[in-house]
C-alpha cells in the first residue's frame, strides 16, 4: 500500500505559499488603480444686484421743511438747494442749533455740520428723506416743499446772528447765537420779514443753497 499522507501535506504547503506569495505581490503593486471620478465642479458664487435709486434731480432752486420730533421738543430743519449746492439749518427754538452745507448732486445730499454734523438725504421728486446726525444722536426725517414765505431766514448784527425757519403753515421757529457761542430763542420774526435783534429793526434775507456759512 502507497503511503500518501506526507505527500498530501506536503501539495497543501505548496499551495499555501504560492497563495500568499501572490498576495505579497499584489499589496507591492499598489493593487489595481481605481478609475478616476468626475473633476469637483465649485457652484458659482451668488451674485446680488443693487436696488435701483429713485433719486430724482432737484430743481434748480428749492427749500424743502422737516419736524422732527425729539424727546419732548421739536426739532425744525430747512434745506435750501441750488443748483449742486445746499444748506441746511436745523434748530429746537431754544439752545440747539446747526449750519450745514455741502452737495446736492443727482438727488442726493451730503451736507456736513461744525461737532460732527451731518445730513445724508434724497429726493424723490417730491419730498428729500434722509437722516439727520448732531454730535453722537441721529433722526431720519421727511422734508417737504416749501413755498415763500416759507423758508429759511437769517439777519446778522455785529457779531449776533439770528436764524428762523418759517414752515408751509406760517409757524416760526429760530435761534439766536450771541458773539461768545451762547444761545437763546430767536425774537419774533414778523409776516413782512422784519425782527428786533439787540435794539435793531433788521429785514431778514432769505437763505439759498449756494450762501455759504
Amino acid at each position: 500500500m502507497v503511503r500518501r499522507g506526507p505527500l498530501i501535506t506536503l501539495a497543501a504547503v505548496v499551495v499555501l505559499a504560492a497563495v500568499l506569495l501572490a498576495v505579497n505581490v499584489s499589496k507591492e503593486d499598489g493593487g489595481p488603480t481605481p478609475a478616476p471620478g468626475p473633476a469637483a465642479t465649485s457652484a458659482p458664487a451668488p451674485t446680488t444686484t443693487a436696488a435701483p435709486s429713485t433719486a430724482v434731480a432737484f430743481p434748480a432752486q428749492a427749500t424743502y421743511v422737516a419736524q422732527i420730533p425729539v424727546a419732548t421738543r421739536t426739532l425744525t430743519l430747512a434745506i435750501a438747494v441750488e443748483g449742486e449746492d445746499a444748506v441746511a439749518y436745523a434748530c429746537d427754538g431754544s439752545a440747539v442749533e446747526s449750519w450745514l452745507s455741502g452737495d446736492a448732486e443727482d438727488g442726493r445730499l451730503e451736507l456736513e455740520g461744525r461737532d460732527g454734523a451731518r445730513l445724508d438725504g434724497e429726493f424723490d421728486g417730491t419730498t428729500v428723506r434722509g437722516t439727520l446726525w448732531l454730535g453722537d444722536r441721529s433722526w431720519t426725517f421727511d422734508a417737504a416743499p416749501a413755498e415763500p414765505p416759507a423758508g429759511l431766514y437769517l439777519a446778522n448784527v455785529g457779531d449776533v446772528r439770528a436764524s428762523w425757519i418759517v414752515t408751509q403753515d406760517g409757524t416760526v421757529t429760530g435761534v439766536r447765537r450771541a458773539g461768545d457761542g451762547g444761545t437763546a430763542p430767536a425774537p419774533a420774526l414778523a409776516p413782512d420779514g422784519t425782527a428786533v435783534v439787540d435794539g435793531v429793526v433788521v429785514t431778514a434775507d432769505p437763505v439759498s443753497g449756494s450762501d455759504t456759512f
